[in-house]
């Protein structure tokens, strides 16, 4: 192989991939690398897209990074196109000048070319097509078969480089699904009961720090053990939805609504006038019909600190109002404290 000490390549290149730094950084040195120590004119590397079955540059070398970029994806099934083949098939393949359509648009002057399937094994021994890494050369492709194959080795750390990316997205992408699932309620996407009450907590220590008041109200959704037997638990799903949807549609972006218990829903409204918003939200409600009969909701509107000091005291002050508005009739709302 050309230029640079095959080690000292290979020991710079384990660096880059053991720091911290972002994908495209890493994967840009290690573009660098394969011009200066494998002896090319010009490098890409491609993520392999399995879903969309296409390949994107992604880092390059030697070439005009606007005009690469412009050049666009390729498809993986592509059969013209010698990165689509060795994506496709997992064994490295030679070609000509002009059997890469990014290299040939760009003119490199290189009159062989070689690409390297990105190939990663995970803990099961399955391997997945990370890439290709696609390298073009002014005189001729090099021997790739000797013990001290640069190019290959680097191939595989870019590959390493890119399933550790890919690992740390989706670790990130599963605890940020965790986080919303331990504060959301998977069926509405409002706040669960447990974030609800920390909210109450939260927005109780304010209002007291500021000498303000705080609304709290609970909704009931009339008859709805009714609309299950009668509509079916999917129609009953999408009354819960729609309630939701309508809640959330209806209060302020400092108020916190939540679904509170199988057919209740909560809200957190800083000041004392939340039975402004509670009929409002039952007014929003009236066209809604399940089963061909109307749906209704009972509301109970407690304000703090004057129905409760607490959070506990406030939200057993809001049940019984809201058991009041359920016995004076569908589509009541009881208010504890007048304004």
């Amino acid at each position: 192989m050309h230029g640079e000490d095959p080690q000292v390549t290979l020991l710079e290149a384990a660096r880059i991939v053991a720091r911290g730094s972002e994908l495209d950084a890493k994967l840009d040195a290690l573009c660098e690398h394969v011009l200066s120590a494998a002896g090319a004119s010009a490098v890409i590397v491609y993520l392999f897209d399995p879903v969309a079955r296409s390949l994107v540059p992604a880092a390059q070398a030697g070439l005009d990074a606007a005009d690469l970029a412009a050049s666009g994806s390729i498809s993986a099934d592509d059969p013209t196109e010698l990165v689509a083949r060795v994506v496709r098939e997992r064994w490295t393949e030679m070609g000509n000048a002009g059997d890469s359509r990014a290299l040939a648009d760009q003119h490199d002057g290189g009159t062989g070319q070689v690409a390297v399937p990105l190939v990663a094994t995970d803990g099961f021994g399955s391997e997945d097509a990370e890439g290709v890494l696609l390298a073009s050369f002014a005189g001729g492709v090099p021997d790739l078969s000797g013990p001290e194959n640069v190019l290959t080795a680097l191939a595989d750390l870019c590959a390493v480089s890119i399933r550790q990316a890919r690992l740390e997205s989706a670790l990130l992408e599963r605890a940020d699904w965790v986080g919303r699932l331990a504060t959301t309620d998977p069926l509405t996407g409002l706040a669960n009961r447990v974030t609800f009450e920390r909210m109450l907590e939260l927005e109780i220590a304010r209002a007291t720090r500021q000498e303000t008041q705080v609304s709290v109200l609970l909704f009931d959704i009339d008859g709805f053990g009714e609309i299950n037997a009668r509509a079916g638990a999917e129609s009953a799903d999408n009354v819960l939805r729609h309630v939701a949807a309508t809640l959330a549609g209806q209060v302020r972006l400092v108020d916190t609504v939540a679904r509170y218990g199988p057919d209740e829903f909560a809200l957190i409204a800083p000041g004392g006038r939340g039975d402004v918003a509670g009929r409002r939200i039952h007014a929003a409600l009236t066209r809604l019909e399940a089963g061909g009969q109307p749906v209704s909701i009972a509301v109970g509107a407690v304000v703090h600190p004057q129905d409760g000091a607490a959070g506990d005291e406030l939200l057993a002050a809001a049940a019984t109002a809201l058991a009041e508005a359920k016995r004076r009739g569908r589509g009541s709302i009881v208010v504890r404290s007048s304004p």
